[in-house]
């Protein structure tokens, strides 16, 4: 997967957890639905000055648009990840705790 569909992914996973509509991160840097659509999917590469506008907007330090694993992985896999990243953020440490011993046991079950 190139760095395009990556930082789209990234950015969609961002937008959702801070709840956000493709229309309000659009209306809070001065750009169309359609701009953000295209990023999203990987469809364009935003400039340096989106990149800091959209940073901005979400209210992440830059590094954390471009926190993605660099490893190839499918798309919907990488999809599949950043969902359950952005889920696990929102999460009380109890719930996190949880969370990971259910996925460390689906895991023993899938070896």
């Amino acid at each position: 997967m190139d760095t395009k569909h990556r930082l789209g992914l990234r950015l969609k996973a961002i937008r959702k957890e801070k709840k956000l509509t493709q229309e309000d991160l659009a209306a809070r840097i001065g750009r169309s639905v359609d701009a953000i659509s295209n990023l999203e999917r990987g469809k364009s590469l935003p400039s340096f000055s989106t990149i800091e506008q959209l940073c901005q907007a979400l209210g992440i330090p830059l590094k954390t648009l471009f926190d993605f694993d660099e490893t190839p992985v499918l798309r919907h896999r990488a999809q599949l990840l950043e969902d359950l990243l952005s889920i696990a953020r929102r999460l009380t440490d109890n719930d996190l705790e949880l969370a990971v011993e259910q996925i460390r046991a689906i895991g023993r079950r899938s070896q």
